[in-house]
């Protein structure tokens, strides 16, 4: 379809030159006809309609490479997304060989979360230096948690500058984010929030840490954090199982806590900003202005790509699924434990 753009709008420009080329020697023929060779030659100028032609002719040259361009340049910011999350998942597989677990999404209720821990396998020391990992996020520089980390945004949707409006509780605004951690399937999305919880055993990657691993004593962390799993607790197998992907927001709601689930990405007190979740009832969402009350009480998967949406799976590939994948075939790639295995031939 670019190719035939580019096509047509060369043709269209040789049109255009060939118009000029036969009024230019119209023009020369009427005056050595004329017998003007001894004095100052009249040159015969376009007149306003042929003006007005070749200008129409270049604006519909014009609004047929639009699209061309555009797709042009979504292919490359789709690019760009892909290697995000290329660049994530080889640091979450960075840090399970040097703490020898995954990441937990946040080791306890309030405190910072799974893009802080992965900072030093970023190259972004200088920045996790300056977060106290044992401190809540209430509790961390102001100024820091205002630094956008590269990786963390698709720029189909916004830029690393980006802050969120506010916080739930009142607290410091930060930096929001376009990708989530895998938390399992719709399975264990229930009134008790189980899917965001740090006592029950579910079924995803990026969970909350347990309670018992992650104790707190005066609003600090007793140690450091401690993820649940490690590779050999991916039983579906590495390549059938979604870590991290992007998550749905609404354009209309961008950079809200709450229901709308987009406030700072390293504030732990609202998990629908970096877990998410899929499978029956929870598709990826397809709509890019909806509700925020879809996002916060129901943390779905998204992007603002056209039709499709990025997923890092655990083998370090990258896959990009319709937004119309089967709602059964998304729950089998969120849940680690099910024993199913899926064949992606999108």
């Amino acid at each position: 379809m670019i190719t035939g753009s580019v096509l047509t709008l060369t043709a269209g420009l040789h049109l255009v030159v060939k118009i000029v080329e036969v009024k230019i020697f119209v023009s020369c023929f009427l005056d050595l006809n004329a017998g003007d060779m001894n004095t100052s030659r009249q040159r015969h100028a376009f007149t306003l309609i042929e003006l007005l032609v070749v200008i129409a002719i270049i604006g519909i040259l014009v609004g047929l490479t639009l699209p061309a361009v555009q797709m042009v340049r979504e292919s490359a910011r789709r690019t760009s997304c892909v290697n995000n999350l290329k660049q994530l998942i080889t640091a979450v597989h960075n840090y399970e060989t040097a703490r020898r677990y995954y990441p937990p999404s946040r080791a306890a209720d309030e405190f910072v979360t799974w893009p802080v821990f992965l900072m030093p396998y970023l190259e972004l020391n200088s920045v996790y230096d300056r977060f106290d990992i044992k401190a809540r996020y209430a509790d961390q520089d102001s100024e820091i948690v205002r630094f956008g980390m590269p990786t963390m945004f698709c720029p189909s949707r916004r830029s690393p500058e980006f802050l969120s409006v506010s916080e739930r509780n009142g607290e410091h605004v930060g930096s929001v984010g376009d990708y989530a951690g895998n938390a399992g399937s719709t399975e264990f999305l229930n009134v008790t929030h189980d899917w965001a919880g740090f006592t029950v055993r579910v079924d995803g990657v990026f969970n909350s840490g347990l309670d018992v691993q992650n104790p707190v004593s005066m609003n600090r962390l007793v140690g450091p954090e401690r993820g649940r799993y490690r590779q050999v607790d991916i039983l579906d197998g590495v390549s059938n199982t979604i870590f991290l992907g992007e998550k749905a927001v609404s354009n209309l709601f961008l950079g809200e806590p709450g229901g709308a689930a987009d406030n700072c990405i390293y504030n732990g007190d609202d998990p629908g900003t970096f877990m998410r979740v899929g499978g029956i009832g929870l598709p990826i969402q397809h709509l890019k202005n909806v509700s925020p009350a879809d996002f916060g009480d129901h943390p779905q998967w998204g992007s603002f790509h056209s039709g499709v949406c990025n997923f890092a799976l655990g083998d370090g590939s990258v896959q990009t699924l319709p937004t119309s994948t089967d709602e059964e075939v998304l729950r089998r790639l969120c849940s680690r434990i099910d024993g199913q295995t899926v064949t992606l031939d999108f």
